[in-house]
């Protein structure tokens, strides 16, 4: 039986919810982003970098082909 990912790291939390706390996180940046009145193309290349950190930080690969700029 294959274990989830979670359990073999030995994580604090559920992953899920981890996911679910990124998501909420990055919906509340991009609300800000428009708050503080920001032109378009700025959102659009902050949230990018803000969703490469995101799979960064659940281990989740870019898609095939996914143009991304820079590294992490």
């Amino acid at each position: 039986m294959i274990q989830p990912r979670a359990r073999i790291m030995n994580l604090p939390f559920q992953k899920p919810l981890f996911e679910e706390f990124i998501s909420h996180a990055l919906k509340k940046f991009e609300q800000h982003l428009r708050e503080q009145k920001m032109k378009e193309g700025t959102i659009t290349q902050r949230m990018r970098g803000a969703r490469e950190f995101a799979r960064f930080l659940t281990d989740r690969p870019h898609r095939y082909r996914e143009h991304t700029t820079g590294t992490i």
